[in-house]
């Protein structure tokens, strides 16, 4: 083999380990950008419970609202079951139930963008591991050129200086 199949296998072996490398940052890459996307949907389903349990406080608060409206119109002697007693009530109710889809919905709306945010970090994650298969391919490749292009080229020095030599006889 010589000095020059050693110093091709060298290269060889340079390349493996520095595609192994590659994939292995990529892999590493993509677990990060994993952990990120399942933090994200972690949060998108905290929106949710917070909005949820938000919405039910305010109707709580809206019941408790409702209650003292017709206490007070109850104990001024108005029918509270009629006009604009009535209306009063059922117009409070109407607000909290519009409040409460508000709430509702501006936490799917923020549980939307974590969502959105958990899909880009799968997305990153899967980039980043193709990219890197793809730098230690193309580095497996490179060595291997390389290699065969420095075992030719010891090849061609040999047989010129044993040419030389025999040509000196």
């Amino acid at each position: 083999m010589g000095a020059t199949g050693a110093l091709a296998f060298s290269q060889v072996a340079s390349g493996y380990s520095q595609a192994s490398a590659q994939r292995a940052e990529g892999d590493y890459q993509k677990s990060i950008f994993d952990i990120n996307a399942r933090f994200a949907e972690a949060q998108a389903k905290d929106a949710i419970k917070r909005g949820d349990k938000e919405a039910i406080e305010l109707k709580k608060r809206a019941k408790r609202l409702i209650g003292s409206q017709r206490v007070s119109l109850a104990a001024q002697g108005i029918d509270i079951e009629s006009g604009t007693a009535l209306q009063i009530q059922e117009d409070t109710a109407e607000l909290s139930e519009a409040d409460a889809m508000t709430i509702r919905n501006n936490a799917w709306k923020e549980a939307w963008g974590y969502r959105v945010q958990a899909f880009d970090f799968r997305n990153r994650g899967e980039f980043a591991k193709m990219s890197s298969r793809n730098r230690a391919r193309n580095t497996l490749l490179t060595s291997g050129i390389q290699a065969a292009g420095t075992y030719q080229q010891g090849k061609k020095q040999e047989s010129s200086s044993f040419s030389s030599v025999g040509g000196a006889s």
